[in-house]
């Protein structure tokens, strides 16, 4: 954006600073993307199997349910339901405090350190005996796991700039078909293989390296001073006093009920369309939802990308899974209640994940990013402890309470994301009609890069 106001403008200095890096980077953009590339090969693959051995021991009890595990535990009631939310207590109480203190953890050791140790209580779950030790295993689990999916979003946003973090969030989103031992092993591969920081990425060259860190100081210019990148107390306080931070929040908790209900739920939704259907039928019918998931964030994630829109996407997202709810409720034939499984497949990862990854593009700013980070999915994955009472066994074979809840609470993630949608464009807009220059007319261009997303020259992305 171009300010008119002198008092903020670029001194001379910086501006011939970017003017070299601008022509820098056109005269070599295949050196460019070589660099971002090898960071792909070298981030991607490992974390994406990471989170989906952790999405998969997480939400195997709900195949276990399928194969008799309250039979075989002697569970009573709600003692699934509540098995299943434990988990959370312990798996919340982590993510904030685990993505403050993320860089001071060493980001490749600490995220590969808690495979290891989840994997382990995975393994020894399969041993357990009785209600108790299930629970005990499940807290232990929540405990382990906890810091994972904030710390690798944190993670992201060291290598990858506001227009390509939607696509690579995607592979976080993918799922698979390994649990238990494999994630000991691949925690210990990447103990040695991830690199903590553009700075200390071992397998590429110091040119390449700093390719890397000027995409990132290009991507973050309002925010380029030396204490942005640093763990400040201030920042911390800012996140917590950001209405938007909790609004996105609470709209990652909202959407969060569906994907903890559909992840836990879906074989029982899937075998109450047709109880003649065997467990292993049902089983296998749940996978073509879950890679149809898959396959519409990527879709969506590359278009947001590109684009640079998230709420609107966002808004569809909610509006094809309510049409997937009603399917379920409404329809009278096995052909469109399962169908309904598809519209909800369709936007049950979107509507969580493009605000994901809408909230942290929006905060160049690393205290206050990590801070954010945390409490979002802090709050948002506590919708891990309501969601499984939504689908008690008695509501079989409709489960309407549960349905009509989430219908509801998907139109309020709409509603949401559409203030939040509206409070950005208008803070553009002012910006750049330069009526908060004022805030700021006495302020050195230092000065005014350290108010990060309070700056005047900070345009959001919406």
């Amino acid at each position: 954006m171009s300010l008119k106001s002198p008092d903020i403008s670029r001194s001379s200095e910086q501006t011939t600073v970017e003017g070299s890096e601008q022509a820098s980077t056109n005269g070599d953009r295949a050196a460019e993307k070589a660099v971002l590339r090898k960071v792909d090969w070298h981030i991607l693959p490992l974390i994406t199997l990471i989170y989906m051995l952790a999405f998969l021991d997480r939400a195997n009890i709900g195949n276990g349910r399928l194969f008799g595990l309250e039979k075989d535990l002697g569970l009573r009631g709600n003692q699934f339901q509540t098995a299943v939310a434990v988990f959370f207590a312990t798996y919340v109480a982590c993510e904030v405090p685990s993505t403050i203190f993320l860089k001071k953890l060493r980001p490749a050791r600490f995220i590969s350190g808690i495979a290891v140790l989840w994997g382990i209580v995975t393994t020894f779950t399969g041993f357990v005996q009785n209600y108790e030790s299930l629970l005990a295993c499940r807290l232990l689990l929540g405990l382990v796991e906890g810091p994972l999916f904030p710390c690798l979003i944190v993670y992201l946003t060291f290598f990858y700039t506001r227009k390509e973090l939607a696509v690579r969030f995607g592979y976080v989103v993918l799922g698979g078909a390994l649990s238990g031992p494999p994630s000991i092993a691949l925690g210990i591969f990447g103990w040695f293989f991830l690199a903590d920081s553009p700075e200390t990425a071992w397998y590429l060259s110091p040119s390449q390296r700093k390719t890397l860190i000027l995409r990132s100081a290009r991507d973050e210019r309002e925010a380029s001073t030396p204490s942005a990148g640093t763990l400040r107390r201030s920042d911390v306080v800012a996140a917590f006093k950001d209405w938007k931070i909790w609004a996105f929040s609470v709209l990652n908790f909202l959407a969060d009920i569906q994907i903890f209900s559909y992840a836990y739920f879906l074989p029982t939704i899937i075998k109450a369309i047709n109880p003649a259907w065997s467990t292993v039928y049902v089983q296998a019918l749940t996978i073509p939802c879950f890679i149809w998931a898959a396959i519409a964030f990527f879709a969506v994630a590359y278009a947001s990308d590109k684009l640079q829109h998230r709420a609107v996407f966002g808004i569809l997202a909610c509006l094809v899974s309510i049409i997937g709810h009603v399917m379920l409720i409404a329809g009278h034939n096995v052909g469109v209640q399962y169908t309904g499984c598809f519209f909800i497949a369709t936007g049950i990862y979107v509507v969580s994940g493009i605000a994901i990854v809408w909230m942290p593009t929006n905060l160049p700013r690393y205290g206050k990013r990590s801070t954010a980070v945390g409490m979002q999915l802090m709050i948002g994955t506590s919708a891990g402890i309501p969601a499984p009472y939504l689908y008690p066994t008695g509501d079989t074979p409709r489960y309407v309470m549960g349905h009509s809840v989430t219908i509801g609470l998907l139109g309020l993630c709409a509603v949401v994301n559409g203030v939040l949608w509206w409070s950005m464009v208008d803070t553009n807009r002012k910006r750049a009609a330069g009526k908060e220059d004022w805030r700021v007319s006495d302020l050195t261009d230092e000065e005014i890069d350290e108010l990060g997303d309070k700056s005047p020259r900070f345009i959001f992305a919406t």
